[in-house]
């Protein structure tokens, strides 16, 4: 079954979905979102990430890692056709799953998914499921207003330093894209600052904040951003980049300039609340192509 962006399954009155439910406002946006269409919901809450009282209106429960038996039977009860997986939640270990009795079977599949970066775990985990026989959507076909534009997000630009900054920044995102280490960097001055690695990108910017309080960093007026984009090849149906409050608040306090963004590839929420938060801190959001 396969259905256009503008059909996704957000999309389509009668749809049977399920939302496995990470942390973050993602999965309730997705969850009003498919309601308000006339789709039938329901929600898994993955145990530690989400709450089931985020989702109002939509019949959820909460699950282990280790219970995915007893989610798949639950999934094939109600007939759920349809998955999205959205919200953020930390890479466990292969011993920590804790398997139930009825999710043991599986346990082949995943001990190969685990052999790999966070791109090859997600891999894994969405062919699992569509070996199930559920289609995996994407958060951008159920919700584009979500998504990054194309362009800047409120009134700020970047000056023409900081856009030969964000240029070189993509770049290197680009060349670490084979080894599956993050999907965010800090450039300013003509040089790396900093690379996301397992931390994420909130632990990097306060890392970088920490360095100019230390002294060790001086950034000039209008330098230094944030970069952020999928790796090449990242399956964007599981795992989109996402910038927040957060994210515009941690690069204010780190002094730079501001944020840049793959267009189209990553999250980036309320677009109206992120601009309105931007401008009242000086710094630009931009989309690019």
């Amino acid at each position: 079954m396969s259905t256009s962006p503008a059909e996704g399954p957000g999309r389509r009155a009668g749809l049977r979905l399920a939302i496995l439910a990470g942390a973050g406002e993602y999965p309730a946006h997705i969850a009003r979102n498919a309601r308000a269409a006339g789709a039938e919901v329901y929600v898994a809450a993955l145990s530690g990430a989400a709450s089931i009282a985020d989702f109002p209106g939509c019949e959820a429960h909460e699950y282990r890692l280790g219970q995915l038996g007893r989610l798949l039977d639950a999934l094939k009860r109600r007939q759920v056709t349809d998955i999205v997986m959205i919200g953020a939640l930390p890479r466990p270990s292969f011993g920590a799953l804790a398997p139930e009795l009825s999710t043991l079977k599986y346990l082949p599949h995943f001990a190969r998914a685990f052999q790999g970066g966070d791109d090859h775990l997600l891999k894994g985990v969405v062919s699992f499921f569509e070996g199930q026989g559920f289609r995996v959507g994407s958060p951008a076909e159920m919700a584009p207003e979500i998504v990054a534009p194309l362009g800047v997000l409120g009134r700020t630009r970047p000056a023409e330093m900081t856009r030969q900054a964000l240029l070189r920044g993509f770049d290197l995102l680009a060349a670490l894209s084979p080894f599956d280490i993050g999907q965010g960097a800090v450039v300013a001055d003509h040089r790396v600052i900093a690379v996301e690695a397992a931390e994420g990108t909130d632990a990097m910017l306060e890392r970088v904040a920490g360095l100019v309080r230390a002294g060790r960093l001086k950034l000039g007026k209008g330098d230094g951003v944030l970069v952020k984009a999928p790796k090449h090849g990242q399956d964007l149906r599981v795992d989109m980049p996402a910038i927040g409050p957060d994210t515009v608040a941690r690069v204010a306090e780190a002094g730079l300039a501001g944020i840049a963004v793959r267009a189209g590839g990553v999250l980036v929420g309320d677009r109206a609340r992120l601009a309105a938060q931007a401008d009242a801190a000086g710094i630009f959001i931009e989309g690019v192509a």
